[in-house]
């Protein structure tokens, strides 16, 4: 799954929380029993803290997108390295093999 369809699923999950939280407020606000009361208060924590969840979640998986991005850009950068250090290395030898042709040449 994306990133971005993630961040989209959770911040679905978020509205929809976020509506059932207005609504059991409303519900609070109006109710006189003690024990319901008690009940939607109860409800209105939980969903609290579901909603603290859903957004840490959100915010872990962007940050582990971020540096799985970040490694895979580390490890390109090491393989570019790699290639030149390995590019360095065949042309150093091609040039001592010119060089020695060059002078056993001269020699015969």
């Amino acid at each position: 799954m994306q990133i971005t369809e993630l961040s989209a699923r959770i911040d679905h999950k978020l509205t929809e929380l976020e509506q059932q939280l207005t609504s059991l407020q409303s519900r609070h606000a109006q109710t006189q029993d003690p024990q319901q009361q008690q009940q939607l208060a109860t409800d209105i924590a939980a969903l609290t803290a579901i909603r603290i969840k859903l957004r840490k979640s959100k915010d872990i998986a962007w940050r582990a997108h971020q540096l799985q991005s970040e490694t895979d850009t580390d490890r390109r950068y090491d393989q570019q390295r790699l290639l030149g250090l390995v590019l360095c290395i065949i042309s150093g030898a091609a040039a001592l093999v010119l060089v020695g042709v060059y002078f056993l040449s001269g020699i015969f």
